[in-house]
């Protein structure tokens, strides 16, 4: 559906009627004519497509900006008119611009790897090129954009985080060792960089990882040509997530809710005669807060666009859930993350979904909302047959509610894949439960996937071990039922006893974590 988008191209401001369904990668290669960015797996996993995208950070209102303030390097505000102000909360991520449609860029900013090479090779590009770390060149302008991003970032500037932003740059030639050797020296080059983003950009610009009028641009805050109708959404008793009639033509293509389009560009490749409704838009389905459930029981309530990288970060589910950051490099890599949302993840409805084998241990509920109002129901009561869920036409999920109840909860993650990271789990498990002073455990939820068409709260173990101590009878009572719980399938990933199996291992696994001197590990593994 064609719509008047406003947004910033490589520090150019583009104002022009596109279709908004169209993806930034062919945009940008057919239309602009920006080859850097290659055309490699179109599904988010190679890295081949990265691009810079700058725009207000998760809770920041956008448009707050004003005018133009204090500037970044010579030229600053340069151009900058009526559409952008210095930004407060900014963030600059490396996002699959496979992934990326061109409505989500109405209100940000795109640099590309022409845009970084403007005024000539960068450091990172000299570091890349010194350490012998491209040759084909291929996934080169990917890796470049990945590691701008890293120093663009908030930090740390360590060797350890420079790796980790290059965790989803795939290279056939080179071998890693020549990337791994160049990130480390770009961190330690870059370590002193300023936390605040206009005086970090200045000292980018300063030293050529950004061109300085490039630089001036990045800083600015700009403000969407034409808003959702969240007034209309309002009015129609809908979220923003959810089109209302008001807001279309009676004839026009059928709106389509999207989250991070993480799995529905991968499906649809070539997007044509939808009418996108991005979720991020809505800044308020991007926050995470504390609230009250019905009962009167304090809660985070996640909103439906928050994505997994959000999720991980938030201190509001560090503090609920101690721990729980470990576990973000299991699932999927840094640029996904950046993109995928947790209300998708769930709506996706995989039966090994990892995010959702961890909120159905964590007690979760969603808040769905639809012409009729809003309803709640327990994530586990969501799933009603393989890819098919309880959400009801014009019904879309709102938010994800998870109890925070205070602390002492103990929560374990465990995931077997081919690959130890960046891949789909063959099976996969959560426990949460809390301890009490003598080893009783309460509240205890144990969930799994991959093991049956649904993901699943395993009922009948969890009750098993609410009031027992985890003594070795006990976990292994507690693994049988869960296998017993479960009807695996085979297929490429795993066989059907394999994943049982594994399933009862990790069941082993979560409570070797919760109690390791116990001595548990060497009677269950004797």
């Amino acid at each position: 559906m064609k719509r008047t988008l406003s947004f910033w191209l490589n520090g150019e401001e583009i104002r022009s009627e596109e279709r908004e369904e169209t993806i930034v990668l062919d945009w940008l290669r057919r239309g602009r004519s920006l080859s850097g960015t290659k055309e490699g797996c179109r599904e988010g996993d190679c890295g081949a497509c990265l691009v810079l995208l700058g725009g207000p950070s998760a809770g920041a209102g956008a448009g707050a900006g004003a005018g133009v303030g204090a500037g970044v390097g010579a030229g600053a505000g340069a151009g900058a008119g009526a559409g952008a102000g210095v930004a407060a909360d900014v963030e600059w991520l490396a996002v699959p611009s496979c992934l990326l449609a061109l409505g989500e860029l109405d209100g940000r900013q795109l640099v590309t790897i022409e845009g970084l090479a403007t005024a000539g090779p960068t450091p990172v590009m000299l570091a890349l090129h010194g350490e012998g770390a491209s040759q084909c060149g291929f996934c080169s302008p990917g890796v470049v954009v990945a590691l701008t991003a890293f120093l663009l970032g908030p930090g740390p500037y360590d060797a350890a985080s420079a790796m980790a932003a290059v965790d989803g740059n795939l290279c056939r030639c080179t071998g890693y060792g020549s990337i791994r050797r160049a990130a480390a020296l770009l961190a330690a080059d870059f370590s002193g960089l300023p936390a605040d983003l206009p005086a970090r950009l200045a000292s980018l610009a300063a030293r050529g990882v950004v061109p300085p009028a490039l630089a001036a641009a990045m800083a600015l805050e700009v403000r969407p040509a034409s808003a959702r109708s969240a007034d209309a959404a309002s009015a129609a008793g809908l979220p923003s997530v959810v089109s209302p009639a008001a807001a279309r033509p009676a004839d026009g293509p059928p709106a389509l809710p999207l989250g991070g389009g993480t799995d529905y560009f991968v499906r649809n490749t070539e997007p044509d005669g939808i009418a996108p409704i991005f979720s991020d838009q809505d800044p308020a389905l991007r926050r995470i807060g504390r609230t009250s459930s019905k009962s009167g029981e304090p809660q985070l309530e996640i909103g439906a666009a928050v994505t997994l990288r959000e999720f991980f970060a938030s201190s509001l589910m560090r503090e609920a859930v101690p721990g729980i950051q470990g576990y973000e490099n299991l699932v999927a890599s840094g640029p996904i993350r950046a993109r995928a949302t947790l209300s998708g993840n769930i709506a996706n409805a995989s039966p090994v979904a990892d995010m959702t084998a961890m909120l159905l241990a964590l007690g979760a509920r969603l808040r769905l909302r639809g012409k009729a109002g809003t309803r709640e129901l327990p994530l586990e009561r969501f799933f009603l047959a393989y890819k098919k869920i309880d959400l009801e036409q014009e019904e879309a999920i709102e938010a994800i509610l998870i109890p925070a109840t205070g602390g002492g909860l103990f929560f374990s993650f465990e995931k077997a894949s081919k690959r130890a990271h960046l891949d789909i789990a063959a099976v996969n498990s959560a426990l949460a439960c809390r301890v009490d002073a003598d080893g009783t455990l309460r509240g205890v939820r144990l969930s799994a996937g991959g093991a049956g068409p649904l993901p699943l709260l395993l009922e009948r173990a969890s009750a098993y071990l609410e009031g027992k101590r985890a003594d070795a009878a006990t976990v292994r009572e507690a693994a049988d039922l869960a296998v017993a719980a479960c009807a695996p399938q085979s297929d490429v990933r795993g066989s059907a006893s394999y994943r049982s199996a594994m399933l009862k291992r990790f069941v082993w696994a979560h409570f070797m974590r919760l109690s390791p001197a116990s001595g548990l590990a060497e009677e269950l593994f004797p």
